[in-house]
């Protein structure tokens, strides 16, 4: 199952990373610098990133040392190389960029309510499926293993039903803002929100069909 993205967070700017777990534990800083210069154009001697609100520092440690995990969000302070005012704004740039600006605000506000409970949604899961897939109660009876068995299958299913609403929610939001046609990157960056939740619908529909899989296989 792929990962929750990386979310970078550039000024108004967002881009979503692929990293696991290897890879955060094997990324020293220095080297996820050097993406952030690929994908923003900010020289690394220029930028600065920060994740749960201390500077990283040190770049020849890596991501995992900082806590970093997949979904995990990181902020970029730095200016692109070379970056300066082209004149003045047009009435047009400045109807865009506030949809923009509307746009980028529920997808951080989507992601700073969501990721981490993805996160556990997903590890709550797999842990389900670990758990209760053996026929062995390891002591306990069988009329408790089945009673914290009904227990943690009802948590999977609000949790499940609690993100699956909101991630509705939150496509049915992006979906009523109003783009025009000439506002082609406007129109982007909302595809590209839209296609992150929904790739998080999927991961969360994929991970329910995995638990329901394991229960019928136990049944038989």
């Amino acid at each position: 199952m792929t990962p929750v993205p990386l979310v970078l967070q550039w000024g108004r700017d967002r881009y979503m990373i692929k990293y696991d777990y290897d890879d955060l534990r094997d990324t020293t800083l220095g080297q996820f610098k050097e993406v952030c210069r690929e994908v923003t154009g900010v020289p690394t001697n220029a930028m600065k990133l920060i994740f749960s609100g201390a500077t990283m520092k040190d770049d020849a440690s890596p991501l995992a040392y900082y806590g970093v995990y997949p979904g995990a969000a990181i902020k970029l302070i730095g200016r692109k190389e070379g970056a300066e005012k082209n004149g003045p704004v047009t009435q047009e740039e400045r109807e865009e960029s506030a949809v923009i600006h509307k746009i980028d605000d529920l997808a951080n506000e989507a992601a700073d309510r969501l990721s981490s409970r993805m996160q556990a949604y997903l590890a709550d899961a797999q842990l389900y499926i670990e758990q209760f897939s053996a026929s062995a109660t390891h002591g306990v009876s069988d009329a408790a293993f089945e009673e914290i068995k009904t227990a943690e299958r009802k948590k999977l299913h609000d949790a499940y039903v609690y993100l699956n609403e909101a991630l509705m929610q939150y496509l049915l939001k992006l979906d009523g803002i109003e783009c025009l046609p000439e506002a082609e990157k406007a129109r982007q960056r909302r595809r590209q929100a839209v296609r992150l939740l929904q790739s998080w619908m999927d991961q969360l529909d994929h991970k329910r069909e995995s638990v329901k899989q394991s229960e019928v296989t136990i049944s038989q």
